[in-house]
């Protein structure tokens, strides 16, 4: 019979016991955000009588329909919840991973099915996934509303772990949080930001992002934004705005600075929303400043991937260089000098341009800002640990490589399938003129070879989060030794090159210029 559990709020039975893990689902941490809770901070859950039902997961968080990840326009609006995931026989005083989504801070769900993990709770965990608000409604700059909803999402479902957790099994003092992409770039955030102190105690980023916007900056979208969907730029004109709505009219903006020559490469991929410089969720970029690398009491451990912006070039929905000049654009988008383009050729000797490009854009976007936040955070006293997936996948001819995303489902332990150009690929307007790549690419975890590797991620994963110790050493203040994963690990300690190209590259909160990263 399925297990009830009783929370500070109410009890939730959830489902039966399916190979030794018993799954709770949509359980809300937070009120619906609905009415005068909209643009406002997470409110309290509202207690309930008697037993709720968390067998299945709630609605996502609004978001493009073309996301695969099931809104609609009559979804429900109660999407803050998390998902509990327990061994079957219950033990007490478990380790906690919290997983955070990715999805280019527009699209995703913490019941993603590529999500699922098995693997980790019968490695002897309890596991908590989230929702939490996204696009406009958890990032848009809206008069008299505070900044960073989604991150403030993502307190609220954190201080719901430390108030619950035990209730399942957990120990709330023995907390790690992970994610990937947007996901990770949480993860930074929430060891920057005061608000969060204490309620986790080590943390996993993969593939950190590093853009941040100026409250101007957001102000100019949210304007831009009311000025497609005819309202005034106010929280009333917003508030008038069903989701629908509000996600067209950021859908129209996106596609005119997607058209917009100027734009470069920011309008090749064009997000709309990123955290906000306020001053008091986000004090400024991760890796810079006065909390760059967050707070050093924090174990820490940073992946990144070999090939990240293939995901989007060879996909279709950004560019591939076709000469150098347009190699020198990239760099000058994302504040190289034109030098750099000789040092990727001297990195790359007979690399031709398009590859030449996505790994400049790999590194800047992705690479440098992950390293940056290892090094930040080992500068403050913390202890760190790098990590980079370089298994280059053979799907579709293999022309994404170790591509954006390919590492989650060798972390979260499912080699049957993999979904990263369906689900790990944040939704853009531009998704109308991509190919269908269907729901599954299978054949991607073809030998055994790569089944072990997705093993020793997951023992890596859950190792670091048991004790803090991944299996390598942590980096020096030089960002050595780096464990790589691949059919053979290996640990590299002498100083990556690339870094000597970034040195005079400074990750400053974008405000509506076109070269700033």
């Amino acid at each position: 019979m399925p297990r009830v559990v009783v929370t500070t709020a109410g009890g939730v039975r959830g489902r039966a016991a399916d190979r030794g893990v018993v799954g709770f689902r949509g359980i809300p941490y937070a009120a619906p955000p609905v009415g005068v809770r909209r643009f406002a901070a997470p409110a309290p859950v509202e207690p309930w009588e008697g037993v709720r039902e968390a067998r299945d997961p709630s609605p996502v968080a609004p978001q493009d329909p073309r996301s695969g990840y099931g809104w609609s326009p009559a979804a429900g609006p109660d999407h803050l919840t998390v998902d509990v995931h327990v061994p079957a026989d219950f033990p007490r005083d478990l380790p906690v991973l919290v997983w955070i989504h990715g999805g280019g801070w527009v699209s995703g769900s913490g019941s993603a099915p590529g999500y699922h993990p098995g693997a980790w709770v019968r490695r002897g965990f309890v596991v908590v996934s989230m929702n939490y608000r996204l696009g406009f409604e958890g990032f848009g700059a809206v008069p008299g509303a505070p900044h960073n909803r989604g991150l403030l999402d993502q307190v609220a479902a954190l201080r719901w772990v430390a108030d619950n957790v035990r209730a399942f099994g957990g120990d709330p003092d023995r907390v790690t949080i992970a994610g990937q992409s947007a996901g990770a770039a949480s993860v930074a955030a929430l060891m920057c930001t005061l608000t969060a102190r204490g309620l986790f105690h080590r943390a996993i980023t993969a593939s950190t992002t590093g853009e941040t916007y100026t409250a101007a900056q957001a102000g100019r979208i949210a304007e831009r934004v009311a000025r497609a969907a005819r309202v005034p730029a106010t929280r009333e004109g917003f508030a008038g705005l069903p989701p629908v709505r509000l996600l067209a009219a950021s859908d129209a903006v996106a596609q005119d600075l997607a058209s917009d020559p100027e734009a470069g490469v920011r309008g090749s991929v064009p997000l709309l929303y990123h955290p906000v410089v306020d001053g008091e969720v986000v004090a400024g970029p991760f890796m810079e400043g006065a909390r760059a690398g967050g707070d050093p009491a924090v174990d820490l451990l940073v992946q990144t991937v070999a090939d990240e912006w293939t995901l989007f070039s060879r996909s279709g929905f950004a560019p591939v260089a076709s000469s150098l000049q347009d190699v020198a654009a990239f760099a000058a988008a994302v504040g190289l000098p034109p030098s750099a383009v000789e040092g990727y050729r001297a990195l790359l000797p007979g690399a031709d341009p398009g590859v030449l490009g996505d790994a400049l854009l790999s590194d800047a976007l992705f690479a440098e800002p992950s390293r940056r936040f290892a090094r930040a955070h080992t500068a403050r006293g913390g202890r760190t640990h790098l990590a980079r997936f370089t298994w280059r996948s053979p799907a579709l001819g293999g022309r994404f490589g170790a591509t954006h995303g390919l590492d989650v489902p060798f972390a979260f332990g499912n080699p049957q399938a993999m979904e990263p150009f369906l689900h790990a690929v944040p939704v853009l307007p531009l998704a109308r003129r991509v190919p269908r790549l269907g729901p599954r690419v299978r054949g991607v975890f073809p030998t055994p070879a790569a089944a072990a590797l997705s093993r020793r991620v997951v023992q890596a994963w859950t190792g670091f989060a048991a004790t803090g110790d991944p299996g390598w050493p942590a980096i020096s203040a030089e960002g050595v030794p780096v464990h790589v994963w691949g059919s053979r690990d290996h640990l590299e300690h002498g100083h990556d090159p690339r870094e000597d190209l970034y040195a005079d590259v400074e990750f400053r909160p974008y405000d509506g210029a076109v070269t700033p990263v």
